[in-house]
């Protein structure tokens, strides 16, 4: 006697008449899933997908779209679903690029450069990129810089004032930071005496 299977809310059943040969290695064919799923349950089942992804990290809009379609779902439908989605406030690219400005800045050290190559690179719009990133003013990257600076200093005391210099200097242009502000940090953090670096 075979037991009733009860399947739990969003897994679609296999029709039992899916014989062995068209099993496909990764579950049943791709084709009989989704016939098996009316438009209203397919709809659920990505937003699902979606949702239980946000869980983890927030996305753009961009990574948003690359997760639909790697669950099936065709490029000519993908406004249709980020309509969707933004109305229900799963995606919103203004907000994701104001977060990650405060958070790379803040707990990563980046400045502006690297900020914008992170944005770019989950294809944030320029034009959000270049609105996000005003909140981030010319002060504010300065002193971040000086601080990993300073931080960074007592691990190179043991070497020469010019490659110290040069090792801090690469440094800092790795995390992003203009080479106006890198001079000043570097000099910051170099220079014995309190730093004569002043904030307006």
């Amino acid at each position: 006697m075979v037991a009733k299977v009860t399947y739990l809310p969003g897994v679609i059943a296999v029709p039992e008449e899916i014989g062995e040969g068209e099993f496909d290695g990764d579950g049943y064919g791709e084709s009989e899933v989704e016939d098996a799923m009316s438009e209203g349950e397919r709809e659920a089942f990505l937003e699902n997908v979606v949702v239980r992804a946000l869980a983890r990290k927030a996305l753009s809009e961009w990574e948003v779209t690359k997760l639909l379609a790697a669950n099936g779902v065709d490029e000519s439908e993908f406004e249709v679903f980020l309509d969707r989605y933004r109305a229900n406030k799963y995606v919103d690219d203004f907000d994701l690029a104001e977060n990650l400005v405060e958070t790379l800045h803040r707990r990563k050290g980046y400045g502006r450069s690297q900020i914008k190559n992170e944005l770019s690179t989950r294809h944030v719009q320029p034009e959000i990129i270049s609105a996000a990133l005003e909140a981030l003013d010319d002060d504010d990257e300065l002193r971040r810089a000086i601080e990993l600076a300073e931080k960074r200093a007592p691990s190179l005391a043991r070497l020469d004032a010019q490659t110290a210099e040069r090792r801090l200097t690469s440094f800092l242009m790795r995390k992003g930071y203009p080479s106006a502000v890198i001079r000043s940090a570097v000099a910051a953090a170099l220079t014995p005496g309190p730093r004569k670096v002043r904030f307006t």
